[in-house]
């Protein structure tokens, strides 16, 4: 009995979703961006990008510069595939003495028009607002998603074995040269 308590309480973590709240501020004037993500009360990435030139500066949890220029999208991991997104709220709050009223309305028709769409192709629940501010124009970003451990891990090794055989057809192709 201890043994198949002890197997469905392993079970039950490893199907258990987990979810994660991603806090998202984005600045266009500066080309920056504001990204905390928190799994219940624990934060996870706390981090600050800058684009400079051709570098995305990296400033927080990780620290480092990335050329956007050489990043390979063929061999990355794809963490997505494994994410199921439950809420999205986007919020683009504009300085008032730079944009004018009637820009404001014109977004908010259309930030209506995007949300209204967003939520009849998918089953997750899509919010927007178009508010003026006082401060320097940004985007707002809430996002709730959800995974388990075990969607993760699958997720993971698919990617891993796909970066595994393309290596080694490189490597047969740079055997079959020589």
């Amino acid at each position: 009995m201890i043994v198949c308590t002890a197997t469905l309480i392993f079970l039950l973590l490893i199907f258990a979703p987990f979810r994660i709240k991603i806090n998202a501020q984005i600045y266009p004037q500066r080309l920056a961006a504001k990204v905390q993500a928190k799994a219940y009360f624990i934060t996870v990435l706390k981090e600050q990008f800058v684009l400079k030139g051709m570098y995305l500066v990296c400033d927080g949890t990780v620290q480092t510069e990335i050329n956007i220029v050489k990043i390979d999208r063929k061999n990355g991991i794809d963490l997505l595939k494994c994410l199921t997104f439950d809420r999205i709220f986007v919020s683009l709050q504009n300085n008032l003495s730079v944009v004018s009223s009637q820009k404001i309305l014109a977004e908010n028709v259309i930030t209506a028009i995007a949300t209204n769409l967003a939520c009849s192709f998918t089953h997750c629940q899509v919010a927007s607002e178009v508010v003026a501010c006082i401060n320097e124009s940004r985007v707002c970003l809430q996002i709730a998603v959800s995974t388990s451990v075990a969607e993760l891990s699958f997720c993971l090794i698919i990617q891993g074995v796909r970066l595994w055989m393309l290596k080694l057809a490189k490597l047969s192709k740079r055997q079959s040269r020589t």
